[in-house]
């Protein structure tokens, strides 16, 4: 059962391509308030801590049972696609960067 992630490792790219490409304004004004602002500057040390979580979880995630949910997952990443809409129709950063969090939690639960 021990595939190495470099094997498929091609299959995730389009999808990073295709985030980064509709997100590239949302994670620009990210970075930059990340970067500048000292309230958010907790926001660099968020994706270190969420890969340590998961790297000391790894055995407990790989055993658990697989599941279904291919119809909850896409449900979210439509609605995650509407958020962002929503936010840049109506300029409002909070719900874009709400639908990134929204839409990278519907492709988790879409795909695993």
């Amino acid at each position: 059962m021990s595939v190495p992630a470099t094997k498929y490792i091609w299959r995730a790219l389009p999808i990073v391509a295709v985030i980064s490409f509709a997100y590239a304004t949302v994670l620009a004004k990210l970075s930059r308030d990340w970067w500048t602002d000292e309230n958010y500057s907790h926001g660099l040390l968020i994706p270190f801590i969420i890969g340590y979580i998961l790297w000391t979880q790894r055995e407990k995630l790989a055993s658990s049972p697989k599941r279904s949910y291919v119809w909850l997952g896409g449900t979210a990443l439509v609605l995650a696609l509407f958020a962002l809409w929503v936010g840049v129709a109506g300029a409002e950063l909070y719900a874009q960067r709400l639908s990134l969090i929204l839409l990278i939690a519907g492709i988790v639960v879409y795909f695993w």
